[in-house]
């Protein structure tokens, strides 16, 4: 079971869980009103929560228990029966706040399973549909937050945005837990495997790889829609990823390089001039 936070409110404990772990996303959401702010920070603390399982367990049978966990306080929440948990808490106020479905919930818990997988997804197709199942889910639930009912599909289309390029941001993070989320065929076509990646072989040039991915990401930044207003809260963090993806192609795609993220001042100023014109 995850542990219960203490001396904290419910939401102040998600709002310094977001600041810390997913900072984009927090200061884009504290562009929201109160009450949107609050049930953006609850959706992202969960994500948070579900995505850190692989990090937190020793085995895959313990993972999918720590996840069965949320599923079963999901049930709780829909049934009227919280858990004294401060994500919890916060997830029960806003599907009560904005009448969230389930759905989106359960597609984020069954996208995390796969990070309990010790293979690569199998080809481009498993990789857009694990980041549909998490960033996806997860950006469809903020925009329902924000009160846009019928833009799901744009909404999933921002998450894969931010989802495949947080792949390309996490790829260090992932070697060191030897977890790789290139797919197979691109592996194939570049001749090498994930154990190379993870090895850094000196023979090895991984910048095939590399761009293939953040060709998928480049391509999704080109559909990328013009946001309404009430949405920008929960999408405007999107607009960092363009300058990512520019200075990892000039860095010839080392995910490695040095410089590749922006300032958090100059993060700062791109999410709050996405809040005013809606470009991602």
């Amino acid at each position: 079971m995850p542990s219960e936070p203490t001396r904290q409110s419910h939401s102040d404990y998600c709002a310094d869980q977001v600041r810390q772990y997913d900072y984009y996303r927090y200061f884009a959401a504290t562009c929201a009103p109160e009450p949107v702010r609050r049930g953006l920070l609850a959706i992202y603390a969960f994500n948070l929560e579900i995505a850190a399982t692989r990090e937190r367990v020793s085995e895959a049978l313990i993972g999918q228990m720590r996840l069965q966990w949320w599923r079963d306080t999901l049930d709780g929440i829909y049934g009227g029966n919280v858990r004294n948990h401060a994500i919890a808490a916060e997830i029960a106020y806003a599907v009560d706040a904005f009448g969230l479905s389930r759905d989106a919930f359960d597609r984020m818990i069954d996208g995390r399973l796969f990070d309990l997988e010790e293979e690569p997804p199998e080809d481009t197709g498993a990789l857009l549909n694990y980041v549909s199942a998490t960033s996806g889910a997860l950006t469809c639930l903020a925009a329902k937050i924000c009160g846009l009912q019928d833009w799901d599909e744009q909404a999933e289309t921002v998450g894969r945005i931010w989802g495949l390029t947080g792949l390309l941001r996490a790829f260090p993070h992932h070697a060191v837990q030897r977890r790789v989320y290139i797919p197979k065929d691109i592996l194939r076509h570049a001749g090498v495997s994930a154990e190379d990646l993870i090895e850094r072989k000196p023979d090895n040039d991984a910048a095939a790889e590399f761009e293939g991915l953040a060709g998928h990401a480049r391509d999704a930044v080109a559909d990328g829609p013009r946001c309404p207003k009430a949405v920008r809260p929960a999408v405007a963090h999107v607009s960092v990823v363009r300058p990512y993806l520019n200075r990892l192609a000039r860095a010839g795609y080392d995910v490695y390089a040095d410089g590749l993220e922006p300032t958090r001042f100059g993060a700062q100023l791109r999410i709050l001039r996405s809040t005013v014109s809606g470009r991602i």
